[in-house]
């Protein structure tokens, strides 16, 4: 089945809920973005209040990305500030956790997500996936890499590239001049793309996608135009191989301030309490 189509919704029409004792995250709050009900791999937001800490020495039985929207999160030595970034795999030893000024942190999770309690097996997870951390706002950038939104007002940052999977993560910033044309080509990708939006603003048939919205598309759906006239910063990702574009050979009329129309799985639509405060950041 895989997880169903979500395109887009806005985090901050979701409720924060309390985490169960046996989770992940004892004692913190989550926003459920997305959830493949096969695998039970889910994306969410996990808010660690403040003091908030897990002492008990555990690992993971699946692997965890994560990205650091405000505070700061440390697991075992490294400590994880705003914008950081770290993809941690199964059995990723974790001898404590803690927030102590409290953390909101964008959070990717494989499998069941089970937390075990104990030392990590010496060994015991794949290092050739190991991102320990990257703090984005102090490393350096690239061009786009698709030739067709190569400017001057795209760049990129990769976060990650698995080798025997082709699966990627990577920050697109776009400023005011990057993807302002009236009219554009529709794309589409032969695997998922997932994209949560930092900053800015992108305007698509489904609406103005603002800080805090999220989607997760299925491979094969065309989809665009895209514009954006006032920039905008998201972190993406691809899964099922690598990320290649086919771009429609006819343009389209880039739908500026279209109506919101999403694309939603009825517990989605069920979940979202309505109109959102867009002072919120998420």
């Amino acid at each position: 089945m895989g997880r169903p189509h979500t395109e887009f919704i806005q985090t901050q029409a979701l409720n924060w809920r309390a985490i169960g004792e046996k989770s992940t995250r004892p004692g913190a709050q989550v926003k459920r973005l997305s959830v493949d009900p096969d695998s039970r791999a889910c994306t969410v937001l996990l808010r660690h209040p403040k003091g908030w800490s897990f002492d008990e020495e555990h690992y993971l039985d699946d692997d965890e990305e994560i990205f650091v929207l405000s505070g700061a999160l440390t697991i075992g030595d490294v400590t994880y500030s705003k914008g950081d970034y770290a993809y941690l795999p199964a059995g990723y030893p974790r001898p404590h956790m803690s927030a102590p000024d409290g953390a909101d942190v964008l959070t990717y999770l494989e499998g069941e997500h089970k937390r075990i309690a104990g030392k990590a097996p010496e060994g015991g997870f794949d290092a050739s996936t190991l991102v320990e951390r990257i703090s984005t706002e102090q490393v350096a950038w690239g061009g786009a890499t698709d030739p067709n939104v190569a400017s001057a007002g795209v760049r990129r940052l990769a976060l990650r590239n698995n080798p025997k999977t082709g699966d990627t993560t990577w920050l697109l910033d776009i400023d005011e001049t990057g993807m302002g044309d009236e009219v554009n080509r529709l794309e589409t990708h032969p695997v998922v793309e997932e994209v949560f939006i930092l900053s800015g603003e992108m305007h698509m048939p489904q609406g103005v996608l603002k800080q805090g919205a999220y989607f997760w598309r299925p491979p094969d759906i065309p989809h665009g135009p895209v514009g954006t006239k006032t920039g905008s910063l998201g972190i993406f990702r691809c899964k099922g191989g690598p990320l290649t574009t086919d771009w429609s050979e006819e343009t389209y009329p880039v739908q500026w301030n279209a109506p919101y129309n999403p694309e939603l799985p009825e517990d989605v639509r069920e979940a979202l309490a309505g109109s959102y405060d867009e002072s919120l950041p998420y």
